[in-house]
This record gives structure tokens, sequence and C-alpha cells, in this order.
């Protein structure tokens, strides 16, 4: 004999599956064992993740960059040349001695806090000396 607390169980299970049942109809249960069939061949599927560079960024940036190290009155920048490829800053050209390579790149680390990399190929001016 059910309790009526367990008659009451059963009516709000049945209930229950009668609402999944008319409320999601892609459910479906099948009585025999027929199954989904498997696909004849596999296709490899390739994902790159590439982020396209962004010539309008990098000319901007390039711009930034130049401006910054014109504006310093500390730093001769007349033989340096700044160039931007896909986030990434390129210098090149000489200087008058390896401080001013300590000179650019800490300017440019303290304006550009977020840039990605700073590629330096800046080469010393060796200059006139007594030495021969």
């Amino acid at each position: 004999m059910m309790t009526p607390l367990a008659n009451c169980h059963s009516r709000h299970m049945a209930l229950a599956a009668m609402l999944i049942m008319l409320l999601c109809p892609a459910i479906t249960l099948a009585a025999g064992p027929k199954r989904a069939s498997e696909p004849d061949s596999l296709e490899t599927v390739v994902v790159q993740g590439h982020r396209f560079p962004d010539p309008v960024y990098d000319e901007q940036l390039r711009v930034e960059v130049k401006t910054v190290l014109h504006d310093d009155p500390f730093f001769y920048d007349a033989h340096v040349t700044v160039t931007v490829r896909d986030g990434v800053v390129h210098l090149e050209g000489f200087v008058l001695d390896y401080s001013d390579v300590t000179t650019v790149l800490r300017i440019i680390k303290r304006k550009f806090p977020r840039l990605k990399r700073v590629v330096n190929e800046l080469e010393v001016s060796r200059g006139d000396s007594d030495d021969g």
C-alpha cells in the first residue's frame, strides 16, 4: 500500500516527465536499440589564431614615438629611424654614446608602458678621436 506522501511524489515525477517531453521536442525516447549513424570520414579542421596587422595603428604609434623622442631635450634623434610593424617598435640608426641607448629605451618605456616590444638596432657612433 502506498502512503499519501509516496503517491504525491510519484504524481509529481510523472508530471515532471510529461512537462519535459512537451517542452523539449528535440528529446526523443527510442524503444529500440537504434543509434545515430556515424559519419564515414572525419575532416581535419585546423584553426589558426592570427591577428592581422593594423597599418593605421602602426603609423600612429610610429609618429607618437618619433615625436616623444624629438621632444626630449636630452636626446638627439636626428639619426634615429623609427618604424613600427605589427605593434613592435624598431629603432635603427646611430647615437653618440651608450647613454643615449639607455635614454631612448627609458623614454619609450615611460611614455608607452603597454608597448609589446622594442627592437633596438641602434649603433653607437665612434666619432673622431685622438686615439687613431
